[in-house]
């Protein structure tokens, strides 16, 4: 009886770690065959999950049905683990609430890169590991040490063709421009893209963006503020075109397409002056299933197959290379580090945010209030 309890302790302190990562899965699986543990699935708590399945922290959605068919189907045909989802919302205090608590219930996090950037700094997140994860399936900017960009996002805007029959708004410069195109606008309420389409309508180069002048870009902000309303989400910034609020509205690119086909081309998008945002996989502090496991995930992720269907299900244009040259000429305005694009967008700096999103958000709040 006490050697039974002396393995069982023993076994379940091995789960442990290797959730923290300290213990390889081979090891884990042999030590449950030493113990007579069939199988890690059988172990109590957290250990269940360790060595059978890997979590995504994502919003849910039509990501979680994506992400699902994309990469958890071809994950689980390599690895036999399958891809289980949390969808609700993998905020950064949350994920330091969870790692603090000791309580880690997700092993990789469907997140902004700038998340990489401000909690790698606290201790929240594991380093990517790159023998596994390739720095060459990724801008080389965005492969960061506790995360890397998976796919990419952007901030364009889009424009009534009705409002404006005489010529149509080309930049940000135009956008900002109250005077020659008259009319309602909306931005992203969070600061981010708003800040940096402030910085290029103002003269700031694309390339020259970084550290954002947060004055320069707030006094833009204010200057159309009456005829401005503020989006929080992507279906907002959807209905206020689709619906006629705005004659000009931020969107995020890749739902662009759905609005001009939805409203048979009277909206049309401007990719001048995108600001193109890293989204990224980082994983927290002793994730129960593993470094081992999880980076697996990561990999298989970065493969064309994988990045081309979240293309084609998302409208998230792939990081890797190899995939982004395989994008139709019908679809490449769409995406938005696409060869047709890559001349005019923005790149976010995921640095710079993830060390001043929050001064920078209160700012613009304070501003826009």
């Amino acid at each position: 009886m006490q050697d039974k309890q002396f393995m069982r302790e023993t076994v379940t302190e091995a789960a442990h770690a290797f959730r923290a990562g300290r213990l390889d899965r081979r090891s884990f699986l042999a030590l449950c065959g030493m113990a007579g543990v069939a199988l890690p699935s059988v172990l109590a708590g957290k250990a269940e999950a360790a060595a059978g399945e890997i979590v995504m922290w994502n919003w849910g959605g039509q990501s979680e049905e994506c992400h699902g068919s994309a990469i958890g189907v071809p994950f689980t045909a390599e690895t036999g683990m399958p891809l289980k989802f949390d969808t609700s919302g993998p905020l950064q205090g949350k994920i330091k609430e969870m790692v603090d608590s000791g309580n880690v219930t997700a092993d990789v996090c469907d997140a902004d890169l700038f998340d990489a950037v401000a909690l790698g700094a606290t201790g929240h997140l594991e380093p990517i590991d790159y023998a596994v994860v390739s720095k060459d399936k990724t801008l080389p900017q965005y492969a960061l040490e506790f995360g890397t960009s998976i796919i990419l996002y952007g901030y364009a805007f889009m424009y009534d063709t009705e409002a404006y029959p005489d010529g149509a708004p080309a930049n940000w410069a135009d956008f900002f421009d109250l005077e020659k195109f008259p009319g309602q606008r909306s931005l992203y309420k969070w600061a981010n893209g708003s800040l940096e389409a402030a910085l290029m309508a103002d003269g700031v180069a694309k390339d020259a963006l970084y550290p954002l002048d947060l004055d320069r870009a707030l006094a833009k902000i204010t200057a159309i503020k009456d005829s401005t309303i503020y989006w929080g989400s992507g279906s907002e910034a959807h209905d206020m075109l689709v619906n006629g609020e705005v004659s000009m509205g931020m969107v995020w690119q890749n739902r662009g397409r759905n609005i001009e086909q939805e409203t048979n081309g009277r909206y049309k998008m401007v990719m001048d002056g995108a600001i193109a945002m890293p989204g990224a996989y980082i994983v927290p502090k002793g994730n129960p299933g593993g470094r081992e496991a999880v980076m697996k995930f990561i990999a298989v992720s970065q493969s064309v197959d994988a990045q081309l269907g979240l293309f084609s299900c998302l409208g998230m244009t792939p990081t890797n290379p190899e995939a982004v040259a395989m994008i139709s000429a019908e679809d490449a305005p769409y995406a938005i580090t696409s060869e047709a694009n890559m001349a005019v967008i923005a790149l976010n700096d995921p640095t710079w945010w993830g060390q001043n999103t929050d001064a920078a958000v209160n700012a613009f709040l304070e501003a826009i209030s």
